[in-house]
């Protein structure tokens, strides 16, 4: 199975630009089999999606509820993720596993400490991966607290994946994904992952996360 694990839409990530619609369409022609949607999760876009935390989290779903309904119409699979930023901070963090009903029951997650958000993942099933961990301003967090992190594949992203390979080396426990950062249509099929079995939701692709090392797509390129 070949899985895109990093994407915005329109709908859910103002930096997009591309609609869910659309997003699911493109992936449909090309040769990936699903999609995980990781719109942008922090406060200050959230304060602007409603006026009660209810209103908020129906209001950051639409993009993923979107994707979903469109991924069934053509028979790509869609997949719920989350990329957050918690406050004050300016790295960003990939959440999969991760369903519905998780945020709804924690729509402040962007107030946590990257501990607390990382135990909470883990009480829930959910594993915690951090963007991007070189592209400035960011920079590489605890990695007690992490299961792993991506290497972006955006490209002209400024993602300084050479010195990620270079951290990674001191923490070789850290689990490993890629992902194309998709915003715009330029952006299509640089990243993801290459999984030995089919895996239909958020559940499934964290347990095989859990449990195995999948193949990464580095700039278009199923790597070793």
């Amino acid at each position: 199975m070949k899985l895109e694990m990093h994407t915005h839409t329109a709908e859910g990530s103002p930096c997009a630009r591309i609609l869910a619609r659309e997003v699911v369409k493109a992936y449909s022609q090309t040769d990936y089999d699903g999609i995980v949607i990781t719109n942008h999760f922090d406060n200050d876009l959230l304060k602007d999606f409603g006026s009660t935390d209810r209103e908020r989290m129906e209001r950051y779903l639409l993009g993923y509820d979107t994707a979903y309904e469109a991924g069934r119409e053509c028979g790509l699979t869609v997949i719920l993720g989350i990329e957050i930023r918690l406050e004050p901070y300016a790295e960003d963090f990939l959440i999969y596993g991760a369903d519905r009903e998780f945020l709804f029951a924690h729509p402040n997650l962007c107030f946590f400490t990257q501990q607390e958000l990382y135990e909470l993942c883990h009480e829930n099933g959910a594993l915690l991966y951090q963007a991007h961990p070189f592209r400035p301003p960011c920079s590489p967090q605890n990695p007690a607290y992490l299961d792993g992190v991506e290497f972006n594949q955006r490209p002209n992203g400024n993602n300084h994946n050479d010195l990620l390979e270079k951290w990674i080396c001191d923490h070789p426990d850290l689990k490993r994904v890629s992902g194309s950062d998709f915003h715009v249509m330029d952006n299509l099929g640089f990243g993801g992952i290459i999984l030995e079995q089919q895996v239909k939701d958020s559940g499934e692709l964290a347990d095989y996360l859990k449990h195995h090392k999948p193949h990464l797509i580095i700039e278009g390129k199923e790597s070793s």
